[in-house]
């Protein structure tokens, strides 16, 4: 299955990739809680081309903070923020509990969130706003559903 999510920011990029931004930081919007939640840092699957071509689309949404609804762990604090406006479809081999992402927070978990694990990115979903990305009761019954295959 996959989940369609939105970036909230990103992450330098070094090396071959300096100049870009090297990952992002994807989260699931909260309709209860009106907020946006840390679900994975992806940074596999993008082309060099795309890496650029992301960049240049998100560049237009920074944001000088992290708005006050997002919600992430410390240690996942990106370079750089995003008002929420772009979806992307995104694959991983499973969800898993998480101290670090905030996704479904209580949800699942009083205290944990949940997160992908090993994240790639699919396509970009020009189709949708977002408002129809995948949201943190979606995410919760997917972790739920997959626990008990």
């Amino acid at each position: 299955d996959s989940v369609d999510l939105v970036p909230m920011g990103a992450y330098f990029g070094r090396g071959k990739r300096a100049g870009v931004f090297g990952a992002y930081l994807l989260g699931c919007y909260n309709p209860d809680d009106e907020e946006y939640q840390s679900i994975c840092k992806i940074g596999t699957g993008f082309s060099d081309q795309q890496l650029q071509d992301l960049k240049k689309d998100l560049d237009q949404f920074l944001v000088d903070d992290a708005p006050a609804y997002y919600r992430y762990g410390d240690n996942v604090k990106a370079d750089v923020w995003f008002e929420p406006a772009r979806v992307w479809e995104v694959k991983a081999a499973d969800l898993s509990i998480s101290p670090v992402h905030q996704a479904a927070l209580g949800l699942v978990d009083p205290a944990k969130g949940v997160s992908l694990r090993f994240p790639r990115l699919v396509r970009i979903r020009d189709d949708k706003g977002t408002d129809d990305a995948t949201n943190a009761e979606q995410i919760a019954e997917t972790y739920r559903n997959q626990a008990s295959v």
